[in-house]
């Protein structure tokens, strides 16, 4: 009878060792004093969701980050990418919410074509920000010029224009759609030509005069129209500017030479911008530029992985290597601090109110001839 009973001990004793070891999550727990589970990362693979085709900037941006984020994740554990095309980055936003274990091992990383059809409620989107917890944000810019034939020196001349602007674009509901509000605000009579395939041929149209007025992404521009500039063939008109800590349009501090928007048209029409087309212009601004990329985790995460997760978000923001390896891939910008991305994100989701997107989709409609509530 003894022997029977240490056979089954040994034998009970022999299965639960190996489940424990065949376990494929990647939080393990453990009982403490009040009862509750405390749970930490106990594994060496986490998954960084990519909502675009790799290669892009974004895909840049999600695979540069997984080693650095990694660096600070106690145990570093190596950080996965799946690219999850479609949509515009709809389709794998919406699959990583719906799809993805919640248990603090997936990640996902967005841009502002994330955004964007966020903040317009657009009907094929099924994520919202309120289910995930921000961790790592980092801005980017842009700016606005134009061809040497307009015969102007800056953005201040631009009530001197005499021929017709023409524009080359994406589409209204992407990263043009700051642009052309910007060409509202400043009451620019530009054409909008749609359809272009990306930034890339879009700056090929310009330089083929099929267009003269246009703008890139700073390294973009830095890289692509600087020179142009210097040989006299293009003229930086002004940058799109950034978002301050206070809700105010700033110069880009890549681009503190040039003027923004506010500078532009308070030299235009002598007083400062107001109105719903300017507050929709820092809205929008805010989403698709000062906070242009963005590392999330799901909210509904354990708390402890979260509070790991955001940990080491704050720790890299102090890296002084990190700062300098991501010089290139930021284009100089800073990212933020967890802290500071969570309040940043909190006001863009408090002033996102019915008379801004009221105003987006009549403008789209009016001068795109866009239904973006069908969208």
């Amino acid at each position: 009878m003894l022997v029977r009973k240490m056979y089954a001990l040994t034998l009970i004793l022999i299965i639960n060792l190996f489940l424990a070891g065949c376990q494929p999550l990647s939080l393990v727990s453990s009982n403490v004093t009040n009862g509750k589970e405390e749970e930490g990362y106990n594994e060496e693979l986490l998954t960084m969701v990519v909502p675009y085709e790799s290669g892009g900037g974004t895909d840049v941006f999600g695979r540069f980050m997984t080693k650095p984020l990694s660096k600070h994740i106690q145990g570093n554990p190596s950080i996965q990418v799946e690219n999850v095309p479609g949509g515009g980055s709809i389709t794998g936003t919406n699959e990583y919410v719906n799809s993805y274990d919640k248990d603090g091992t997936n990640l996902v990383t967005t841009s502002a074509s994330t955004h964007i059809p966020y903040l317009l409620d657009q009907s094929s989107v099924q994520y919202s920000f309120d289910e995930l917890t921000p961790l790592v944000g980092a801005p980017t810019g842009g700016v606005v010029y134009g061809s040497s034939d307009l015969d102007i020196k800056n953005g201040f001349e631009l009530g001197q224009v005499k021929e017709k602007l023409f524009y080359a674009g994406m589409s209204p509901t992407g990263l043009d759609l700051t642009t052309l509000i910007s060409f509202e605000v400043l009451e620019i009579d530009a054409k909008a030509v749609l359809g272009y395939e990306g930034r890339g041929p879009a700056r090929v149209a310009f330089e083929q005069g099929e267009s003269n007025i246009d703008f890139q992404t700073t390294t973009a521009y830095k890289q692509n129209i600087e020179p142009k500039v210097e040989d006299g063939k293009a003229v930086p008109l002004y940058s799109l500017g950034q978002i301050d800590e206070n809700g105010e349009v700033v110069r880009d501090p890549q681009f503190p030479d040039l003027p923004t928007v506010k500078e532009v048209y308070k030299e235009l029409h002598g007083v400062e911008p107001e109105g719903q087309a300017w507050e929709t212009y820092k809205h929008f601004l805010n989403a698709t530029y000062t906070l242009q990329k963005i590392i999330w985790v799901h909210k509904s995460a354990p708390e402890s992985a979260k509070e790991e997760l955001k940990e080491a978000a704050n720790k890299l923001v102090k890296d002084e290597e990190f700062k300098q390896e991501s010089s290139t891939i930021l284009e100089d910008y800073e990212i933020y601090s967890q802290d500071e991305l969570e309040k940043r994100i909190e006001d863009l989701e408090k002033n996102t109110n019915e008379e801004t997107i009221k105003w987006v989709y009549d403008f789209l409609l009016k001068e795109h001839g866009v239904d973006g509530r069908k969208l």
